[in-house]
């Protein structure tokens, strides 16, 4: 009986412990880049592009706020 006791505190104290890890905000930057002939721009992290997508200055910024709003980069 008493080891039960036991195996059940340490099972309920390791679940506790992966609980509670720090939230570490990222240090990424998103930033937008414009297309030299067209009204069109790339999103970019840390100066590389996250794909070969061009879209329209509305559509970027709200992949940059989506992308900061999970974590991935900070939003300008």
């Amino acid at each position: 009986m008493i080891y039960k006791l036991e195996i059940h505190i340490l099972v309920c104290l390791f679940i506790a412990s992966c609980g509670s890890a720090k939230f570490v905000p990222t240090t990424d930057i998103c930033s937008l880049e414009k297309h030299w002939n067209d009204s069109l721009y790339q999103v970019k992290i840390n100066d590389k592009r996250i794909n070969k997508h061009w879209y329209l200055k509305d559509d970027a910024i709200d992949i940059t706020n989506q992308l900061a709003d999970i974590n991935k980069c900070m939003a300008n």
